[in-house]
């Protein structure tokens, strides 16, 4: 997927159920919400865990853009901290 700079209500509305990995985002505030951002890709549910495991070292924001009745976690970002 070519990056795309994009509002969240566009990812929202382009990329319904479905969730985005975010390059520069710009973040509201403290809150884990996306403003905007570059849109680098759009992955299902049940290939998030693999796609952030193999882009992990990449920076990126992952959000999902609608929450229905998916079970799992929303706002959760994971670092790896080497000492």
């Amino acid at each position: 997927m070519t990056t795309n700079r994009m509002t969240w209500d566009d990812m929202v509305k382009t990329y319904p159920d479905m969730w985005v990995a975010v390059a520069n985002p710009i973040m509201d505030g403290d809150a884990p919400d996306i403003l905007e951002g570059d849109v680098v890709a759009a992955v299902s549910d049940d290939d998030i865990g693999d796609y952030k495991n193999a882009h992990r070292n990449q920076g990126l924001k992952y959000r999902r853009t609608t929450e229905s009745g998916w079970n799992g976690m929303f706002y959760a970002d994971f670092s790896i901290t080497t000492v």
